[in-house]
């Protein structure tokens, strides 16, 4: 059966401008990296692998989001950093690092307030 919230999130995330689309992406990685450190702390390894799987695929496709030729240094940047999130999680997942998780939500909140502040703008 179809969750209707998720139906709901879906929708909201298709019809958005593609700046809140980006918001919206980093508000769920964030929840899923707070998911994953819930799932370390409390030994649910079923939790921390789905979860630690859907950051993985939600970074690639903010990734996904970089133009390269209209976003020149900015997108290289972000495309660095994405993939440090991404070897940092591995890290995590290996080790059950939740001090280093924590310091990947921090990064991720601070690249979303960005994004929020470009969007107020617009």
């Amino acid at each position: 059966m179809v969750n209707p919230y998720d139906t709901y999130v879906k929708t909201s995330v298709e019809t958005a401008s593609p700046i809140k689309q980006i918001v919206l992406l980093y508000e769920k990685v964030i929840t899923l990296m707070k998911v994953a450190d819930e799932s370390i702390q409390t030994g649910d390894l079923k939790g921390k692998i789905e979860s630690i799987y859907e950051i993985e695929r939600v970074i690639n496709a903010l990734d996904s989001f970089l133009d390269f030729e209209k976003g020149g240094e900015i997108a290289q940047n972000l495309h660095m950093l994405y993939t440090f999130i991404l070897d940092q999680m591995v890290i995590v997942n290996a080790r059950n690092d939740v001090t280093l998780l924590r310091e990947l939500i921090e990064i991720m909140e601070l690249l979303r307030e960005g994004w929020e502040e470009i969007e107020k703008k617009l």
